[in-house]
């Protein structure tokens, strides 16, 4: 039976009925059309229903990227269950906990530790996530609308209690049209997957695959591999800490051909950004700002970004975004952003309570973020409520200093992190990245910055490193930093 037309799943079955011929996905050498794609969700939907799942069932998935991972998840979402990714960097144990806060039973695993394996195997079904032979797919499939489940994404690493934040069809398929509504998605992209499909899939598989394009799936980020695979693509997604490797270590000239780029996650410093437009001129860079809760919230496209790469771009047509009337005030005159959209989460699953914690009357959410927004509707992030250093009662935004040694022409990314200090309460230090084969020193990254800031924001220690630490899907690890610098692993220069 045909899905709902208000579903992601019944676009990319529309899309397969239009040009099932066309290349979807790209891996290893080998290419699956959209009718071959859509023949293997389609019996992995059957299949599951022939093994008892119920309509909205959690289904997890694990393991490294493949493209059955993309069959598996979109077959969960067919079979009226709930997909639910796994931060493939877990061990069985975090795994287990977050799978079971979710109550699900089975899970598709891929290329995972056998620890991991075998930990997983003794509380759930274990489904593999490419088997050998096609799973036998019999049975009718359920229509599915706009409000059949579709996805829980987690939000939580490896420690604490997850939160299962709840998408369904309609949600999902609202942030895909909003994201290529304004981003440059065409039939004839093809699009380079290297982050996590744990975590890429909203943004950019299905946004992809909606449109008509090809995806070519890389296991992992590679440098070399990454950039070769560029010279057979148009597009990939990333975060600000993977532009910054591949501008400073790529052959630009297999960039370049590229027609356009999109990135998110983290903040992007200017200097960065402008490093990319004076070496690849040819290649569009555009914004997305979001959250795991309210998947598209602002855009800036590229032609808004060249005019003001400061911002993050404007609120989509469909989104409610403003500043918290009550908030304080953070550093630079922020206050928290509130984002309201159709495509925002229905909750986190089976927490009430956290759930109107963060969810206002007018059906608004709290960002964390903290931001001002100007009378041309244009969106300006300050920095993170949970990042903010309190140095002698002084709120002091992270950004505003990373952003000032983004500025020294030796530095490729730098970051801002509070340390413990007996006067003040804590204090800020800068870690940098140095660009290959500068003279940088650590006392020249501290005097930079106490050059440019005021009194209060002037970092009262620097390091340097050799690459900073990452989360799963590339942005930078600050609590990692952090750890590092008071373990005595980062040497500081101090004043």
């Amino acid at each position: 039976m045909t899905p709902s037309p208000a579903s992601v799943v019944a676009w990319i079955d529309a899309v397969t009925r239009a040009q099932g011929e066309r290349p979807a996905l790209v891996h290893d050498g080998i290419t699956w059309t959209y009718r071959d794609l859509w023949t293997r969700v389609e019996a992995v939907a059957r299949h599951l229903l022939s093994t008892g799942l119920r309509p909205a069932d959690a289904v997890g998935l694990m393991g490294a990227n493949e493209p059955a991972f993309v069959v598996n998840y979109l077959a969960i979402m067919r079979a009226g269950g709930t997909a639910v990714p796994i931060n493939g960097m877990l061990d069985g144990a975090a795994a287990g906990r977050q799978l079971a806060s979710v109550d699900a039973t089975r899970v598709f695993l891929g290329r995972v530790d056998a620890g991991v394996r075998d930990a997983l195997a003794e509380s759930f079904r274990i489904l593999p996530m490419d088997p050998d032979e096609p799973p036998p797919g019999r049975g009718r499939l359920p229509v599915v609308g706009a409000n059949s489940p579709a996805a829980i994404m987690l939000t939580s690493g490896s420690t604490g209690h997850p939160k299962g934040v709840v998408h369904t069809q309609g949600t999902m398929l609202h942030a895909v049209l909003q994201l290529t509504s304004v981003f440059p998605f065409r039939p004839d992209d093809r699009s380079v997957v290297f982050l996590p499909l744990y975590a890429c899939i909203p943004e950019q598989v299905l946004p992809v695959l909606c449109t008509g394009g090809s995806l070519e799936i890389l296991p992992r980020f590679e440098v070399d591999r990454v950039a070769d695979a560029c010279t057979r693509a148009t597009t990939f997604d990333a975060v600000p800490t993977i532009l910054s490797r591949l501008i400073e270590h790529a052959p630009l000239h297999k960039l370049a051909t590229l027609r356009w780029v999109l990135f998110a996650s983290e903040p992007m410093p200017v200097a960065l950004l402008d490093r990319w437009w004076e070496e690849l001129p040819g290649v569009e860079m555009h914004q997305l700002y979001g959250m795991t809760e309210v998947l598209p919230l602002s855009a800036a496209p590229h032609r808004l970004l060249r005019q003001d790469p400061a911002s993050i771009g404007r609120a989509f047509p469909t989104t409610r975004l403003g500043v918290d009337p009550e908030h304080q005030g953070g550093p630079g005159g922020g206050r928290e952003l509130i984002g309201a959209s159709p495509a925002l989460m229905k909750g986190y699953y089976k927490d009430e309570i956290a759930t109107k914690a963060a969810i206002d009357a007018g059906g608004g959410i709290r960002t964390g973020d903290l931001g001002h927004i100007d009378e041309r509707g244009m969106v300006y992030l300050t920095g993170r409520s949970k990042d903010i250093i309190i140095s002698g009662g002084i709120n002091i935004a992270p950004a505003e200093i990373e952003a000032v040694a983004a500025r020294h022409p030796a530095v490729e990314r730098a970051i801002v992190v509070g340390v413990p200090s007996e006067r003040w309460g804590e204090t800020p230090v800068v870690v940098a990245v140095a660009r290959p084969s500068s003279a940088l020193t650590a006392g020249d990254l501290l005097a930079h910055c106490r050059s440019l800031l005021t009194t209060y924001k002037r970092p009262t220690g620097a390091g340097l490193i050799d690459s900073l630490p990452t989360t799963g899907i590339g942005k930078t690890a600050k609590d990692a930093v952090k750890k590092m610098i008071v373990n005595g692993e980062i040497d500081l220069v101090r004043i």
